[in-house]
């Protein structure tokens, strides 16, 4: 079964597809998260189609696209990027991976994560992230170049300040890292393949 059985436009099929094909290969989401926005992309773009498709029907196509495109091996890139951002943590910086569609998404979700740790009363000081766009750059074939976007939450320390902890973390890590200093400018991790691929242990 694929979506071109279920569902009669074809427009819709490809999109639904090509949504999934990018969820599995980022590695972040279980069968039934990834149910659960096609569900919601259907009855928000093609109402029409709500009654041709169930989740039943979602999961089983679901299934053999996770088969045949989720990355595999051991993650070596992956691990040593959360080990930056485990560092990252450790200077009060928010980083989050996955954050938000949008650049604008993403600083909302550090907001929201921000300010749940200051009321445990941790100290937060900026944040850091890169979006489900800026990984669609990688995954979709456009160059193995992540971006990331940062930010300072008081006048000390500046946003650049913050950008310097950011990039020296992922350096240390072992990425080729290229930043100008500014902090007008995003944080890149050059020549960088994405191997992170999701595991039932994440629930």
């Amino acid at each position: 079964m694929d979506f071109k059985s279920k569902i009669k436009d074809e427009c819709c099929a490809e999109e639904l597809e090509e949504m999934v094909i990018g969820y599995i290969k980022a590695g972040f989401m279980s069968n039934d998260e990834i149910s659960e926005d096609c569900v919601e992309y259907i009855e928000d773009n093609y109402p029409d189609e709500c009654d041709n498709i169930t989740e039943a029907d979602l999961l089983e196509i679901i299934e053999p696209l996770r088969r045949e495109f989720q990355n595999t091996g051991k993650q070596e890139n992956f691990l040593k990027l959360e080990s930056a951002f485990k560092s990252m943590r450790k200077h009060g910086i928010v980083a989050l991976h996955y954050a938000g569609y949008t650049q604008s998404e993403g600083f909302e979700d550090c907001n929201e994560a921000a300010s749940e740790l200051h009321k445990k009363g941790e100290r937060v000081v900026g944040c850091c992230f890169y979006t489900q766009q800026d990984l669609e750059y990688i995954l979709n074939g456009y160059g193995g170049v992540l971006r990331f976007s940062y930010g300072n939450y008081f006048e000390k320390p500046t946003a650049e300040e913050i950008g310097k902890i950011i990039a020296e973390e992922l350096r240390s890590a072992g990425f080729n890292v290229q930043w100008d200093g500014s902090s007008q400018s995003k944080i890149e991790i050059k020549d960088i393949k994405w191997d992170k691929h999701y595991s039932p242990r994440e629930d």
